[in-house]
């Protein structure tokens, strides 16, 4: 982070490191003394989209909204809006995903904040312009989450902020979190560039683009924010203002967005990117960038370990120094934690079935087979067949690797066992029958890739 600030020229800079949902680190550099890194506010500017898809999908919960509806059903004075010819209906999960067709309007929305409410009206009524209809491809667009906003006040009959206030920030304890900049307490103030050096950017009233970026924030309420997210994917007991299951529906990947960071493959979701790396699995991050402002959080998944960062220079890009540190972080055991976690949701038949298969390596047992065996069994490869090729294989003192067991889901196993012939690679996937049964029943003599499947 030090060296972030020094690269970026960032005059103030404050971070915190989570685990399993707890602040376990926070400090600062720069102007913000390390006994305020926790409590200071920056603004936090794109992060604010997810409290934003947040409350959709709580009105969604609640009954009283669908993604699917056409944004004209919610807002009908937004009828004028210019769709291209022959195109869908421009509906609410579209401005979720960032799939609604407009162009990206970075820097210009960040200059929008304060655009009064009933001027953004005027100026959907009399129509935008689009790339494409909507539906087909992402493209980050800041006026689909000012739209959002609209949607909330719509269906709710409140201010928008209002809403994110007394459905989420009182909720989570977040009481040091508001769109209002004079409410925002000994704030860090945002700097702009200059040729002459950084100047104090000028900040002015909350208005109809703040649901895409108007929240001030600190370390403190934001490791509040993250830990809520972060533990949807948990079995800790499902309390709080969204349901785990909107949760995980807001950190799953709706639309592509394409190559990531090291050959990570990145998404969005709803309000939050998706990036999926090749060998440390799932990251959910969204930044913030705005006049005067950066600012990043990120979490792993498996490991349960997240980062949040904040900074007080334009479009600071703390995404970055957030994303070098996590995977430095999670590099150790990212890997094992992803196969505990698909280990242990095994489904019970599944792990029943991996005991069957090792008994069966050590000696054939037709009846057993016949208990657990799916109809497609003995059709694929002749029973006889099978019979004859693993106890050809000779094994016996068949002991179970526990740390090899590997899954796609809680229907398959893959694992090597050690015999007194060596190891053999065992693979079982069950059905999808009310009493599942096994559908695939294979070995490999050995347990790397190419081995001989049996």
């Amino acid at each position: 982070m030090a060296r972030a600030a020094q690269e970026h020229g960032i005059p103030a800079l404050a971070y915190g490191l989570l685990l399993a949902g707890e602040v376990v680190y926070a400090s600062s550099v720069g102007d913000v003394p390390p006994d305020r890194a926790s409590t200071a506010p920056f603004r936090i500017a794109s992060m604010t989209k997810s409290f934003t898809a947040a409350a959709i999908l709580g009105l969604r919960d609640d009954g009283v909204l669908s993604l699917e509806a056409p944004l004209v059903d919610v807002l009908p004075w937004a009828a004028g809006i210019g769709l291209p010819d022959s195109s869908p209906p421009l509906r609410i999960a579209h401005l979720l995903t960032m799939t609604a067709g407009f162009p990206t309007d970075d820097p210009w929305g960040d200059r929008q904040e304060s655009l009064p409410i009933a001027d953004f009206d005027a100026l959907v009524a009399g129509g935008l312009t689009f790339c494409r209809p909507p539906g087909l491809d992402f493209e980050y667009a800041n006026i689909s989450y000012a739209l959002l906003g609209r949607v909330v006040a719509e269906v709710t009959g409140q201010d928008y902020r209002e809403v994110v206030r007394e459905r989420l920030l009182e909720p989570l304890g977040m009481g040091a979190s508001t769109f209002d900049v004079a409410a925002a307490a000994g704030r860090i103030p945002g700097m702009h560039p200059t040729a002459s050096g950084l100047v104090e950017q000028a900040e002015g009233p909350s208005g109809a683009f703040s649901p895409m970026g108007g929240l001030w924030s600190t370390i403190d309420n934001l490791s509040r924010w993250i830990a809520f997210l972060e533990e949807a994917w948990s079995d800790a007991p499902d309390t709080g203002p969204l349901s785990r299951w909107s949760r995980r529906e807001m950190q799953r990947a709706h639309v592509t967005v394409g190559p990531d960071l090291e050959g990570a493959f990145g998404s969005y979701g709803m309000g939050l990117h998706v990036t999926e790396h090749p060998q440390l699995g799932r990251f959910i991050h969204h930044s913030g960038g705005y006049p005067g402002y950066g600012s990043h959080m990120r979490w792993h998944s498996d490991t349960r370990w997240a980062i949040v960062a904040l900074a007080n220079r334009t479009y600071a890009p703390m995404r970055l120094a957030c994303a070098e540190a996590l995977t430095e972080i999670v590099a150790d055991e990212a890997v094992e934690s992803a196969r505990q976690r698909s280990v242990d949701r095994l489904w019970p038949q599944t792990e029943k079935a991996m005991t069957l298969a090792e008994s069966l390596l050590a000696q054939w047992d037709d009846g057993a087979l016949d208990a657990m065996a799916a109809m497609n069994l003995d059709l694929d490869v002749a029973r006889e067949e099978r019979r004859a090729l693993w106890e050809g294989l000779g094994a016996r003192g068949v002991l179970r690797d526990g740390a090899s067991v590997t899954s796609r889901s809680p229907s398959h196993a893959r694992w090597t066992v050690m015999t007194d012939a060596g190891p053999r690679e065992l693979e079982v996937q069950m059905t999808a029958e009310r009493e599942p049964r096994i559908q695939t029943l294979s070995v490999r003599v050995g347990p790397e890739p190419g081995g001989i499947p049996q």
